[in-house]
């Protein structure tokens, strides 16, 4: 790597500020408060260059009560810089100091033991041997152990070299893996520019004019100015400390905690689903239901911890014990800028200690009761599954809901185009599909909802119902309740597709059917009742009296005179009167003969011999054909 974030940690009064500026030429103890104390309060940032690698560092306080901002400063670090004094050796900072990088996951490190000029050389042995059996079994069991003195400037430059081979040992951050966000860790002030934030980007670029979200919250901001290190750029990338100069946003409105992120990367959540592991120094069980603190990128909020499962415990609410790894919700009084993958930190509130640690698994589950909590094999794949596994299991939880591509990416905790390379290796693998509104589902909610249409349609011919078809709105009444008309339309378009069903203009059938027929068995009922009407002329016979003379129910002769009415068989010239289309052919044919002349009501009558309860919805019927056209009281027959 070509730049480096490193953290310091330790023990309060090893040296750490006094070992930033030896290295650095800068202190980073900037406020009038630690200057006057000699003490770290706050976070502290200084900068330099050697071996061509640029060297960020975060100097922490090492009191055991800025604890909460050691965390913040804790963030997003390639590297930790173990402080140890000579002249001290181990002590309780240095071991919750450790502690704390390692349930963060901090994976490289080096370690200085300072003061090297205020002991001999067999103390500072005995000081290493010490240090080795505290890192055992961590990542920094291997970690060069650097004598240095940052009065006399010995061991300076090994220490220098140790942390440029230790760069070189690292893979390069790849802005693309992680979305857009920093979390904030610093606010103040410039004369003439406005607010400015800092913090360590976790993923992506920031440029200059982009749009970003603040979390809390939720505003949306524009990017100003970028700074890297002083220096104004265009733009900076994952892994570099950065100031944002901002616009749309007062500088009362913003503190350490809050996150900037990407527009649509994320919504936060206050019920986060994790592994936690607790610290074998912790005194007893954790039980199910305590309230502790969760540091989770520079911010801290309260939770209350509820046991989904402790990894192998019968007794699941008995809670967790020291040195255990369980699965649990965090259920936080305040939301968080959280995504799947995130390291966070447990804390007790009081006694205040620190009690362990985690990784979040799942950022959109709900609350976990006894009925809904999630089988073990599902937290599991969580846990370790791969990103296809997870992506795949999150759509067949969704069911037929699925999961629309920016939703979809946001649960993932991934970057939009390795959302979308995930989705299209789903599609290729059959394990999903795609709906017409770009709405990914899974191949198993498919096969279901396949399932489900079939059964609708099957139900409706069992019913004695004239038509294999039922209309659009009846279908999805029963097929699509809880969806949107989107979603509606999409699925009906994709089992369509898939020969699953058949779509006929307003009407959904089964696969294979075609409009204007009637139902199996249905079609002799069907043309007596249209000789019926044929027979009737205007006065149509009831449905109860076809029905006994047909043996079968008033619903299928109804049924039967829908479909008749769709063919266009039968033509229903108001809501009371329905006719048979010969009915109203001989009707008009006996107009031929007066085509051209003007007729008032009563002339029509005395042609064609009706009453006036079907002669006027006839002529009605006549005039929307164009048979006949009315003028005030009379009729043009044309």
């Amino acid at each position: 790597m070509n730049r480096l974030i490193v953290g310091t940690s330790g023990h309060i009064d090893h040296g750490k500020s006094a070992l930033v500026k030896a290295l650095t030429g800068t202190d980073p103890d900037r406020l009038p408060e630690e200057k006057a104390r000699g003490i770290t309060i706050d976070l502290g940032f200084a900068h330099s260059e050697w071996d061509g690698i640029v060297f960020s560092f975060v100097d922490v306080p090492g009191h055991e009560r800025f604890v909460r901002t050691m965390v913040a400063g804790a963030v997003g670090l390639d590297v930790a810089l173990l402080v140890v004094a000579s002249d001290d050796a181990v002590m309780p900072q240095t071991r919750e100091h450790l502690a704390i990088l390692s349930l963060l996951g901090v994976r490289a490190g080096v370690i200085a033991r300072t003061k090297s000029d205020l002991v001999d050389g067999e103390t500072g042995a005995l000081v290493d041997d010490e240090v080795r059996e505290l890192v055992k079994g961590t990542f920094l069991e291997a970690a060069p152990i650097v004598p240095v003195s940052s009065v006399t400037g010995a061991g300076i430059p090994a220490l220098r070299t140790a942390l440029a081979e230790t760069a070189r040992g690292l893979p390069a951050r790849d802005p693309g893996a992680r979305v857009v966000r920093l979390f904030v860790d610093r606010v103040f002030t410039i004369r003439g520019f406005g607010p400015v934030v800092t913090g360590t980007l976790d993923g992506g670029r920031i440029a200059t004019d982009d749009r970003l979200v603040l979390w809390p919250p939720g505003k949306t901001v524009r990017v100003r100015r970028v700074e890297v290190h002083g220096a104004e750029r265009e733009e900076a990338s994952a892994g570099e400390r950065t100031s944002l100069n901002l616009a749309g946003v007062e500088r009362e409105e913003l503190v350490r905690g809050q996150a900037l992120a990407g527009e649509e990367v994320l919504v936060p959540s206050s019920i986060l689903t994790a592994e936690i592991r607790l610290l074998p120094s912790v005194g007893a069980p954790i039980p199910h239901g305590t309230r502790v603190r969760v540091h989770h990128g520079t911010r801290e909020v309260g939770a209350r911890l509820s046991v989904v499962t402790p990894a192998g415990r019968q007794e699941a609410l008995r809670g967790v014990a020291p040195g255990e790894t369980a699965r649990v919700q965090l259920l936080c009084e305040e939301p968080l800028a959280a995504l799947r993958g995130d390291r966070f930190i447990l804390r007790r509130p009081s006694p205040v200690e620190t009690l362990g640690g985690g990784r979040i698994l799942d950022t959109g589950r709900r609350r976990a009761t006894r009925k809904t909590a999630p089988r073990e094999e599902v937290l599991a794949l969580l846990a370790r599954g791969s990103d296809e596994e997870i992506a795949a299991l999150f759509l067949e939880e969704e069911g037929a809901r699925g999961l629309d591509p920016g939703p979809f990416a946001r649960r993932l905790g991934v970057p939009g185009p390795r959302g979308r390379s995930l989705a299209d290796h789903l599609v290729a693998e059959g394990k999903a599909l795609r709906l017409a509104t770009g709405t990914l589902v899974s191949a198993g909610a498919s096969s279901r909802m396949a399932e489900h249409a079939a059964g609708i349609l099957a139900g409706h011919r069992r019913s004695g119902a004239p038509s294999p078809f039922l209309s659009r709105s009846e279908f999805l009444e029963r097929f699509g309740r809880g969806l949107s008309s989107p979603l509606q339309d999409g699925w009906l378009a994709l089992l369509a597709a898939g020969g699953k069903l058949t779509l006929a203009a307003d009407q959904v059938g089964p696969p294979g059917a075609r409009g204007g027929e009637v139902a199996e068995g249905s079609s002799p009922f069907a043309a007596k009742i249209e000789e019926a009407y044929r027979k009737a002329l205007f006065e149509a016979p009831r449905s109860l009296d076809l029905a006994k003379a047909l043996g079968t129910k008033p619903q299928v002769v109804e049924g039967l005179v829908g479909h008749l009415l769709k063919t266009g068989a039968l033509l229903r010239l108001s809501p009371d009167v329905i006719v048979h289309r010969d009915t109203v052919a001989a009707a008009a044919a006996k107009l031929a003969a007066v085509r051209g002349q003007t007729l008032g009501v009563a002339a029509f009558r005395d042609l064609l011999g009706l009453t006036r309860k079907n002669l006027i919805p006839l002529l009605e019927h006549l005039d929307r054909a164009k048979r006949t056209r009315r003028s005030g009281d009379v009729r043009v027959v044309l």
